[in-house]
């Protein structure tokens, strides 16, 4: 592979494409994980989740996943979305955050009344 890996680059140097490989390297992990079936779900929580906690998140997101899918399970945290989650998976988003339920209904109270 090293060797099939330097001409490949050797070539989109060769025809001024270098900056293109950033581009090629996330086609290919795309292509790659759906071939594996493989999906990658981001979770966001406020505050770090115990492991307890993300076995119930990982178990909710494979009864929504496709039947045979693998979950590639990545937990962050960002304290301004206050609590709650937001869940990335694939195209979908899931937005049960504090932060989110505020805004909506701060929309809500900025409409008039009719």
């Amino acid at each position: 592979c090293r060797a099939r890996c330097v001409n490949f680059i050797k070539v989109l140097v060769e025809n001024k494409r270098i900056k293109m490989l950033a581009r090629v390297v996330d086609l290919f992990e795309v292509f790659y994980r759906a071939e594996k079936n493989l999906v990658v779900c981001k979770v966001t929580s406020a505050a770090p989740l115990s492991s307890s906690q993300q076995g119930q998140v990982k178990k909710a997101m494979e009864q929504r996943a496709e039947k045979g899918a693998q979950m590639i399970m990545e937990f962050n945290t960002n304290a301004s979305i206050m609590g709650g989650l937001v869940v990335k998976m694939g195209d979908a988003v899931f937005d049960n955050s504090v932060a989110t339920r505020l805004e909506r209904i701060q929309i809500q109270l900025m409409h008039p009344v009719e």
